[in-house]
């Protein structure tokens, strides 16, 4: 891709919409909306590159990344949910993800074969583990194809301020510059010049979990399955292939291998603790000191991490969410790492990235059409997104209790499970249908909370009602064996329980999307399904249809 200057921001243009912060989520935005015609600026900041971000993402996902390629007309934006289309220097610094694992692990005891989970990554899926800095520049290269123009050689922003008269923004860079537009969308994070104005984070992050986190990349990191022989595991697959999520009361380390594919270029595994700062408060300050000190605790983890080095930062800390009271102010929208930050545990962070992207770019390409910037406009999106946070919150809260007794997990981790495949499924089947129609709204249901589209008749109900279970177990009131009981009966009384795996089954623990389970869940779907899965649970819908070709 040539950088010639018409990719670059000229000082005399006044943009439609500038967005501050140069990573995924802004990137995306700023390609969706070049797209559709606005004139678009791109500023980085100094954040961008340091700022932990997630790096997993699962089925659900990628539909999402389908579902903004196919409705905004941009196919790369499908590549990062089918991943064999991305560029050869992304898909070699990044790994690929065909499993999920979850394992709990004991104080000084050996890990028990009968305290895992795994769910295997259905074949035609691409789901992945991104290095961040490789991706999120492929994602601003996408985003400079479709006419966004951003700021040479990665000068860096140092103000954001009103434009005189109230009729825009201007942004400041390091060398004295000044781009003007008509609105701002600021994805910087907590360090934002707008955050700073407005008093700050919130001195209490308005979230319900609480984690020390601490993260950084690894290098010597031995394979798990070369410590924990799958043998102990009779059908399991190769740990190492997937995230592992290693789980303790209290808290849990994700790894992430980038070096596990046959293309794999680096020798990268990209780690995040996140503990529960009240249960841990006695682990060192200094961060790989308290990553060390952790691991100790762990036979197993002990031996896979003992000849590992970082290779790059570590970042951490103390309390790591945080949140900010208003989101949309005089021509600025707080978005995304600006709005609130909060644990990268089951793929949620890049998540949330893709469907905020799906949520704001609608309202800002009208706002530039009709020249209506007003706060009001944003309201429906800024609602919107702080759901979407609360759900994530209730959804990593939940997963925190949960770790406190394995068969509490291995309920919980069903239902979440069950929540993700569905929910794919169910934006597969309005997207395809949106597709034949013409009509998205049934896609951007901004009114609805954080379920933007239809959902099963009582899936919504499900969640709620777990959160609510783990949340007596937190408050001393139900035991996580009940806890557990209750959630069995609910998943085993659900009419919308698909058949392809034991959901409530507390023995099936090693999910594999076999032929067999497909045919039985496409027999049961014509059958005793509830009738909405007719057209959400066809064939269609249960294989990835490739979206169009690039270009």
């Amino acid at each position: 891709m040539m950088d010639d200057g018409r990719h670059y921001a000229d000082p005399e243009e006044k943009y439609d919409v500038a967005v501050v912060g140069a990573h995924l989520a802004s990137n995306l935005l700023a390609a969706v909306l070049a797209r559709q015609g606005l004139r678009v600026l791109v500023v980085d900041t100094e954040s961008d590159a340091t700022a932990p971000a997630g790096e997993t993402t699962v089925p659900y996902t990628a539909e999402v990344f389908f579902t903004l390629a196919r409705r905004f007309d941009i196919p790369e934006i499908a590549a990062f949910g089918l991943t064999c289309d991305l560029p050869d220097r992304v898909r070699r610094t990044s790994g690929a993800k065909r499993s999920l694992s979850f394992l709990y692990h004991r104080p000084g005891k050996a890990q028990d074969p009968r305290q895992t989970v795994q769910f295997n990554v259905p074949g035609e899926h691409s789901e992945w583990h991104m290095f961040r800095p490789d991706v999120d520049e492929y994602a601003l290269q996408v985003a400079r194809t479709y006419g966004a123009r951003v700021v040479r050689h990665r000068r860096r922003l140092t103000d954001v301020s009103p434009l005189p008269g109230g009729d825009g923004v201007s942004v400041t860079t390091a060398d004295g510059l000044r781009y003007r537009a008509r609105y701002l969308v600021d994805s910087i994070g907590m360090d934002s010049p707008i955050i700073a104005r407005l008093g700050g984070p919130d001195p209490v992050a308005n979230l319900r979990s609480r984690s020390r986190v601490l993260t950084t990349h690894l290098a010597g990191v031995q394979r798990f399955e070369d410590r924990v022989p799958l043998s102990g595991y009779p059908r399991a697959s190769p740990w190492s292939a997937g995230t592992i999520s290693h789980l303790f009361a209290g808290g849990w380390l994700q790894v992430a291998h980038f070096d596990n594919h046959a293309d794999a270029g680096t020798a990268r595994t990209s780690v995040v603790l996140s503990v529960d700062p009240d249960v841990f408060g006695d682990l060192p300050k200094d961060p790989e000191s308290a990553f060390r000190g952790l691991i100790d605790r762990f036979p197993q983890l002990r031996d896979t991490f003992s000849a590992a080095v970082a290779v790059r930062p570590w970042t951490a800390d103390d309390v790591w969410q945080r949140t900010v009271d208003r989101t949309v102010g005089n021509r600025h929208f707080l978005f995304e790492r600006s709005a609130s930050r909060n644990d990268l545990f089951l793929s949620r962070d890049v998540t949330m990235a893709a469907e905020l992207v799906y949520a704001l770019a609608p309202v800002l390409i009208e706002a530039a059409r009709t020249d209506d910037w007003s706060p009001e406009r944003f309201a429906a999106v800024a609602g919107f997104q702080a759901e979407l946070i609360g759900f994530n919150d209730r959804i990593i809260a939940a997963a925190r209790i949960a770790t406190r007794d394995f068969e509490l997990w291995n309920a919980f981790s069903r239902v979440w499970l069950l929540w993700s495949m569905l929910a794919a499924l169910s934006l597969k089947s309005a997207r395809n249908q949106a597709l034949r129609s013409g009509d998205w709204t049934p896609t951007h249901r901004l009114a609805e909370g954080a379920h933007w589209f239809a959902l099963p008749y009582g899936l919504p109900e499900l969640l709620e009602q777990t959160f609510a279970w783990t949340e007596e177990v937190r408050e001393g009131r139900l035991t996580p064996a009940a806890a557990a009981g209750r959630v069995w009966r609910a998943l085993d009384d659900a009419p919308f329980t698909p058949p392809l795996y034991g959901f409530a089954d507390p023995e099936d623990r090693f999910y594999h999307f076999t032929l067999a389970r497909r045919l039985r869940t496409l027999a049961w779907t014509k059958t005793v399904a509830p009738a909405e899965f007719r057209t959400m649970l066809t064939r269609e819908n249960l294989t990835n249809v490739p979206p169009p070709a690039v270009h």
